[in-house]
């Protein structure tokens, strides 16, 4: 049950979107464990994990082209950039309640209105840009539109329109970050100390919604991994997380989770991610197994469980490709369709140069925002 074709991720704000730690020059708070400054440790290795996430959505789109080794592609047993997109949404939800836990522990209260324009500045510029330069792309030939895509995107409502061209429609995914940015700190400081009760009975709840949806109205089966109420779970996972972490302790959640509970959580996660396309048993079942695991997973990565792996993500390289993972994730799509003549005939140059305008995109765009953001955090 593939993303209808449209994969997507969404790397913007201060998480797997967002302000990128190593870049932004902010330290990220730790749950329950920030210094006497008020301002947490950095969370270590995040950075890489954006990185491999965002690779597994150029992986998965590279795999259905044409030119791509044969061999390779017959080992992908699962949807690779779906499962990079589960990634980026446990993790978007982790970080951002970090920061609405460490801002609220600081400070005593949570200001909305920054945290809405920081987002708006973090995510707007570039996404933008992108959407600018598909349209003039798409104008001469080079690219495929749809009615109705250009307004869906500029509005962040591409999760609910399907019938779309290849250009914008990796944008359903940060349609659904975005959703979850507008509703999800409203949530959090309605319910206060209830909050982890709250996401709990979503992460519940949505395996029902899924297959209720899937039985009662077959015309919802096309939105069924893609629409904000189907996928909220994933979100909710990361809140879930971060949740607890704070509640326990990053030093007492970490002793409580044994060894080996790691490496079994990522096999759960790729087994479970492998049955996408059995409705039957992904969409009440497998869909959450994938979610807690990799929440487990990026436990693993926060609590450094492994040097060895602790060394892989916090390389300069993991770091980098983490850091413009945003703008990666946005100019892959333009370069690795299936219609587009670059990736058919020269797929080596089409991998290549999503990186080259993901840098321009980051240095020219993203980076000189970061000081302006800086002015709207506390």
């Amino acid at each position: 049950m593939s993303a209808c074709g449209h994969y997507a991720v969404s790397l913007a704000p201060d998480g797997p979107v967002g302000a990128h730690p190593a870049s932004r020059g902010v330290s990220q708070g730790v749950p329950g464990t920030a210094t006497g400054d008020g301002v947490g440790k950095r969370l270590s290795g995040l950075d890489g994990v954006r990185a491999i996430a965002v690779l597994m959505v150029l992986l998965g789109h590279a795999a259905g082209l044409p030119q791509f080794p044969v061999v390779i592609r017959n080992l992908l047993v699962l949807d690779i950039a779906r499962f990079g997109v589960a990634i980026f949404f446990v993790l978007s939800g982790f970080l951002i309640t970090t920061l609405l836990i460490d801002e609220r522990s600081r400070r005593g209260r949570v200001s909305l209105r920054d945290f809405y324009l920081r987002r708006t500045i973090r995510i707007f510029p570039a996404a933008y840009l992108y959407i600018a330069c598909a349209v003039v792309v798409a104008s001469i030939g080079w690219a495929t539109l749809k009615p109705g895509d250009v307004l869906h995107a500029l509005t962040y409502t591409m999760d609910y329109h399907h019938d779309r061209g290849w250009a914008l429609g990796h944008l359903w995914s940060l349609a659904v970050e975005e959703q979850f940015y507008l509703l999800w700190p409203l949530l959090f400081l309605w319910s206060g100390k209830r909050a982890a009760v709250v996401v709990g009975v979503i992460i519940a709840l949505a395996p029902l919604v899924r297959v209720v949806a899937w039985m009662g109205w077959p015309q919802a089966r096309i939105g069924i991994d893609e629409e904000f109420q189907y996928v909220a779970d994933s979100l909710a996972t990361g809140c879930l997380t971060a949740l607890l972490v704070h509640r326990f302790g990053k030093e007492r959640l970490a002793g409580a989770i044994p060894a080996a509970a790691y490496p079994l959580a990522a096999l759960v996660a790729v087994v479970a991610a492998s049955f996408s396309e059995w409705p039957s048993f992904y969409l009440p079942v497998g869909a959450t197994l994938v979610n807690i695991a990799i929440a487990v997973c990026l436990l693993g990565v926060v609590f450094r469980v492994n040097a060895g792996i602790d060394r892989v993500l916090n390389s300069q390289v993991a770091v980098f490709i983490g850091t413009i993972s945003y703008s990666l994730y946005l100019w892959q799509q333009i370069f690795l369709g299936r219609n587009v003549p670059l990736a058919r005939e020269m797929l080596p140059l089409a991998i290549v140069l999503p990186f080259l305008a993901a840098c321009a995109s980051y240095f020219a765009v993203e980076k000189p925002l970061i000081r302006l953001r800086e002015r709207f955090r506390h």
